[in-house]
């Protein structure tokens, strides 16, 4: 298949310059890449167009005008030529793997949904550093864990790997269809899968929910179900400071309104489909 990655970003080069290290060094290099900015940053137009990589770059930007992800993911979507999608956000950093076992666990009528590990401030500030690489606590990873623990990670349980398709892994994972929620910063599905449900809703103006959990539900009218690729498509999270106000309760209202109206295909995403009420 024809692969492209699609990252998320917003200003942080530090962060994008450690993803792009770890794309660069995959066991699967066959994909190309788009950087999706949700901004104009100069300093990132000159650092992606001064990189040296052998890796396939686009990158497009907008004009920043408070968060507007879903748009730039459009935007991002709609000049891919990848028949496949992956997509991660811009503080995440994939294990070595990552690209090939998302690649094979492609499954029609799927999208795939991973996890990641939320560093605490401490380890994060030691990778973007380079003073620890992540590929170390990658592979010694459970000598990590009681020290993330007292660095107040979170989610550590989902830093370990499996081998895929090993007893273990399919275990865990076998009965995870259907039922596992679609989180944004790792997950992948068929390009023509998101042109079904006309991609992501711009509808939602701050972060959570608009840019994942809103795709499941979409997803799921048209026959498109969750799989699981936890453990095996393992994901690092840098350390940041939130402030989403009251997004969360905001954008879980929104959803539930598209729900009872049945808006399986969103109004303003790909293309715009109008704004009047179904009659």
């Amino acid at each position: 298949m024809n692969i492209t990655v699609i990252i998320s970003i917003y200003k942080d080069i530090e962060s994008l310059n450690l993803i792009l290290e770890s794309l660069s060094t995959q066991t699967n290099q066959n994909f190309n890449i788009i950087i999706s900015e949700d901004s104009n940053f100069k300093e990132v137009s000159d650092y992606i167009l001064n990189y040296e990589t052998n890796l396939k770059i686009k990158h497009i930007s907008q004009e920043d005008k408070g968060w507007r992800k879903n748009k730039a993911l459009n935007n991002a979507i709609k000049a891919s030529d990848g028949e496949y999608l992956i997509f991660l956000d811009g503080d995440i950093i994939p294990y070595k793997k990552f690209i090939e076992n998302h690649i094979e666990s492609a499954e029609k009528n799927y999208f795939l949904s991973g996890r990641r590990v939320e560093l605490g401030p401490y380890f994060s500030k030691l990778i973007r550093l380079k003073k620890l690489s992540y590929r170390t606590i990658e592979k010694y990873y459970p000598f990590f864990i009681p020290f993330f623990l007292i660095d107040t990670a979170r989610h550590i349980e989902e830093g370990i790997y499996f081998k895929k398709n090993s007893f273990l892994e399919n275990k865990i994972n076998k009965n995870k269809k259907k039922n596992m929620m679609l989180v944004g910063c790792n997950f992948s599905c068929y390009k023509k899968d998101l042109e079904k449900i006309n991609g992501f809703d711009e509808d939602y103006i701050s972060p959570s929910v608009g840019e994942d959990v809103d795709l499941s539900w979409r997803f799921n009218y048209f026959g498109i179900y969750s799989k699981s690729v936890r453990y095996v498509a393992n994901t690092f999270h840098l350390h940041h400071s939130r402030n989403w106000g009251n997004a969360l309760d905001e954008n879980n209202q929104i959803m539930k309104d598209k729900q009872i109206k049945k808006e399986y295909i969103c109004r303003n995403g790909l293309t715009d489909q109008g704004n009047k009420d179904e009659s």
